[in-house]
């Protein structure tokens, strides 16, 4: 039985691998065993980092770097980011234009819409890994960014994103941080990504930041946007009430997840 049961859950990780995402219930009629027996193998490869499970029985391989900016073992709140990102691919309206920024969050974002089968769209993304994953949906058409290629992203610069000089100025953008401050305002780290997200910010009129309670209080050295052009804020229920007063303040709705 052990010997069995290692041997589908190598199958089961290289059948992930192969789809990139897919379901519990798929995953069982595939096995031909029962869905409690699949989410007890995936607590195994959960184990190793290999795999993510979303709220709505959702399972998604784990690359290496899963499309962020920091290695899989900074990851924090993973359950937070992935309730995050299926809330904001439900605000995906037909025909959109949506540009998807740098960060776990808005990676796992993207990902999720890719599953997408009832709306057609266009993904914008410097995510190389992204871009590959929407390949495959024929509703969705996806345009990659350019620049120097770091980390599966294209880093661009003002001279060199080529898609920002005649597109309309329309876009729904999808925005992450690493940090939330009431003095500093909303923060990232990696200072080579500054050029793209002023171009996404520059040409979008509904701007949605994705980001987990834990970056509450922090503030990073690279300020990425005011308050005054964020639009809506996603977060999760952990975040403290005043934190969403401030927001609410400031002109911005706030949806917890």
């Amino acid at each position: 039985m052990v010997t069995s049961r290692k041997h589908r859950i190598e199958q089961l990780l290289n059948r992930l691998k192969l789809k990139k995402q897919t379901s519990i219930a798929e995953l069982a009629q595939f096995f031909n065993v029962s869905t409690a027996t699949i989410r007890r193998d995936l607590k195994e490869l959960e184990k190793n980092d290999a795999v993510i499970q979303t709220v709505g029985g959702g399972v998604l391989f784990q690359t290496e770097y899963t499309g962020t900016l920091t290695p899989r073992s900074s990851t924090r709140a993973i359950e937070e980011k992935i309730r995050i990102a299926e809330y904001c691919t439900e605000l995906i309206r037909e025909q959109e234009d949506i540009l998807i920024g740098p960060g776990t969050t808005t990676f796992l974002a993207g990902k999720i819409m890719s599953g997408i089968t009832d709306r057609s769209f266009r993904i914008i993304t410097n995510s190389l890994e992204l871009a590959i994953e929407t390949e495959e949906s024929p509703n969705i058409r996806t345009v990659i960014l350019g620049g120097e290629i770091w980390n599966k992203h294209s880093v661009g610069t003002h001279s060199d994103i080529g898609y920002f000089a005649d597109c309309h100025h329309h876009h729904t953008l999808v925005l992450s941080a690493d940090g939330v401050d009431r003095e500093h305002g909303v923060s990232i780290f990696e200072t080579r990504m500054i050029g793209m997200i002023q171009e996404m910010i520059k040409v979008s009129d509904r701007i949605i930041l994705a980001v987990d309670s834990g970056k509450f209080g922090q503030t990073r050295y690279n300020r990425i946007i005011e308050w005054d052009k964020i639009n809506l804020f996603v977060t999760d229920k952990k975040v403290p009430d005043n934190e969403v007063d401030f927001l609410v303040n400031q002109g911005i709705e706030v949806v917890t997840v």
